[in-house]
């Protein structure tokens, strides 16, 4: 509802509300405007400002009715002020406004970097498919000059052996066409992902904005990181010397690689680097990997495994990147640093 010329200030109720705070779903005055940013936990928060304001409605609290905050990492959901000094009180939390800027951008990254992989596999297979054709190419080209060499005693034998390599080159573009396709299909989806990501930065209300951002992630993570096919190739392997008494074994062999190419991902490639979090202690397990735990202040190198842990009351998730490093998500943790050798 547009703001009226008579609104006034929800904290002074004197002065006339001509700043709307868009975390706190207030109209305040110059003056408490002011004294609201001055606020070390209100210090970031943004305010529309004029006499026909239209504020986005916004996702409140169902037990207090109050406006999202702040973001609690235990419980991994968004709370109000109540909230936290209430069910919360003892839970690591952080202002609504970090949380969502952090996963704002692991979505970004995440988005870039599925696309970046999938642009990449569909130029592996499509120069992959031009090596691949021109590879027929050559191996058409050298049967048909030794079957012009032995003239009209082995025409039909070139003519048998060229079908066959024309019928598999047939089989294995339509099954490429076909891999490809599904890349695209990725390359689309993703696509998609990142045009909803694209118009979720219009979204004011950060705790919309954080379920938009974990709706994208459900989908991010749907789309499975794929490798290109091991792409076929052939040759043919002319004999020398050829006589015309001597040619049924003068003839060439054909040498085909086949497609060899899977919609499952290797486990390999989906390793995971498991964090169990139990109270206070926490135990990172790897497979086909050594991974070391240091503790600044004990100065100590820890070898992780299924059964070596270390104590530590703040973390909270690690993922494993591509750069072969672990990448703190969460809530940021003092004298701690965790390292990845492969």
């Amino acid at each position: 509802m547009a703001q009226s010329a008579s609104k006034s200030c929800d904290i002074c109720m004197s002065g006339p509300g001509h700043n709307y705070c868009e975390q706190c779903n207030q109209w305040l005055c110059e003056n408490c405007k002011t004294l609201h940013l001055r606020s070390k936990i209100s210090r970031n928060h943004t305010f529309l400002c004029g006499q026909n304001i239209n504020p986005e409605e916004k996702l409140l609290c169902t037990e207090h009715d109050e406006n999202f905050i702040f973001y609690c990492i235990d419980c991994d959901i968004p709370i109000c002020k109540m909230c936290i000094v209430n069910k919360h009180k003892k839970h690591d939390t952080s202002e609504i406004n970090e949380s969502t800027q952090g996963l704002q951008a692991e979505v970004e990254q995440v988005i870039e970097s599925k696309i970046k992989s999938v642009r990449t596999n569909l130029d592996k297979i499509e120069q992959g498919t031009k090596r691949y054709q021109s590879d027929v190419k050559e191996a058409i080209r050298t049967i048909t000059e030794e079957g012009n060499q032995l003239k009209q005693l082995i025409d039909k034998k070139v003519q048998t052996m060229i079908a066959s390599l024309e019928e598999k080159e047939a089989t294995s573009l339509q099954a490429l066409q076909s891999i490809s396709a599904g890349f695209q299909n990725d390359l689309e989806k993703l696509k998609k992902c990142q045009n909803t990501f694209t118009n979720s930065q219009t979204i004011t209300d950060v705790a919309k904005l954080l379920k938009q951002l974990k709706h994208i992630m459900s989908d991010l993570d749907d789309t499975e990181e794929k490798n290109p096919p091991l792409m076929p190739t052939v040759k043919y392997i002319m004999k020398k010397d050829i006589t015309e008494s001597e040619i049924l074994k003068y003839f060439g062999d054909i040498s085909v690689q086949e497609i060899n190419y899977s919609n499952t991902v290797q486990e390999s490639q989906k390793e995971k680097n498991q964090v169990m979090k139990t109270s206070s202690e926490v135990a990172i397990v790897s497979a086909g990997a050594k991974v070391m735990l240091y503790d600044n202040p004990s100065k100590k190198w820890v070898p992780a495994g299924s059964a070596q842990k270390i104590s530590l009351s703040k973390v909270q998730i690690y993922r494993h990147t591509e750069n072969n490093k672990f990448r703190i998500v969460g809530r940021k943790m003092a004298n701690f640093e965790v390292s990845y050798f492969s």
